[in-house]
């Protein structure tokens, strides 16, 4: 199948991955600073589900176990933005639920990558651009939105890439390259635009794989390829050998962080994907 081909199934929205409308307009009214509390709640009035599960979770140890009734207060309690994110992880383990269509891709794994990168986009953010680290967990969260899709339409040509990236020892995204004319970040790219997500996000969608090609939101994508690498040092490596991805000489130089305060990162990201698997009810 070719990209063109895919962007148009995806156009049609054949079988497409769903962000529900509450996620989208708590996503866009987050990032609104004229926006008020009131607006989110009643955006979370729209989706009672997802209220729930959002409470369920502001409740759990993961959050020190507070006393959260509403939704109001986990917004007063948590703030915005960590509300925001909580969302994001909500609506997106949602998405990775269910069987996979392919052999070989394992959403279990998929959805801890996925969290270990957020968390890690998030401490970068925090330390290298404080006023988007939530807006960086979003990106962390979803860099690998693209395998979604490849699962769910193509599951044999994604099958037949993991196989190759595992016994070649090369990453995914070089293999599909290779084997399919594209990767799942170009892929993943189509889908945060059709989904509306920030410009930010979308490039670290888009570019997490090569920052250097994005030339409006380098500075951020990079922290993105940084955490992605070291999630996978991290020991949360998608199906992938250990080693195949690791950060290189540009991710270090752009984090600008002592060697030591790296592996403390990678360990924080450990304690945060056991703590959330547990609020989220995971099998360890």
């Amino acid at each position: 199948m070719e990209l063109s081909s895919l962007e148009i199934r995806l156009a049609r929205s054949e079988n497409l991955p769903v962000l529900p409308q509450a996620v989208s307009t708590i996503i866009r009214l987050a990032d609104d600073p004229n926006a008020s509390q009131r607006d989110l709640e009643r955006a979370f009035e729209k989706d009672p589900a997802i209220a729930a599960k959002i409470l369920k979770v502001a409740n759990s140890a993961y959050y020190g176990g507070a006393h959260v009734p509403s939704i109001g207060r986990a917004l007063s309690f948590l703030g915005t933005s960590a509300v925001r994110s909580l969302v994001v992880g909500v609506a997106f383990h949602q998405m990775t639920a269910g069987k996979s269509l392919s052999k070989q891709f394992d959403k279990l794994e998929y959805w801890r990558h996925s969290l270990a990168t957020a968390v890690i986009c998030r401490i970068l953010g925090k330390i290298r651009s404080p006023g988007r680290a939530e807006e960086l967990y979003v990106a962390g969260m979803m860099h690998d939105l693209g395998q979604l899709i490849m699962e769910r339409f193509m599951p044999a040509e994604l099958d037949e890439c993991i196989q190759n990236s595992r016994m070649m020892g090369l990453p995914l995204h070089v293999v599909e390259q290779e084997v399919i004319g594209f990767n799942h970040a170009q892929v993943g790219g189509i889908l945060a635009k059709r989904w509306g997500l920030s410009a930010l996000v979308q490039a670290g969608v888009s570019f997490h794989h090569d920052p250097d090609g994005d030339g409006d939101f380098y500075d951020t994508t990079i922290l993105v390829a940084a955490a992605n690498a070291m999630a996978h040092e991290a020991g949360f490596m998608n199906g992938q050998r250990q080693g195949v991805e690791s950060l290189s000489y540009p991710m270090v130089e752009a984090m600008s962080l002592p060697l030591e305060q790296l592996d403390v990162i990678r360990q924080v990201a450990s304690q945060e994907v056991t703590k959330a698997s547990e609020a989220f009810h995971i099998a360890a």
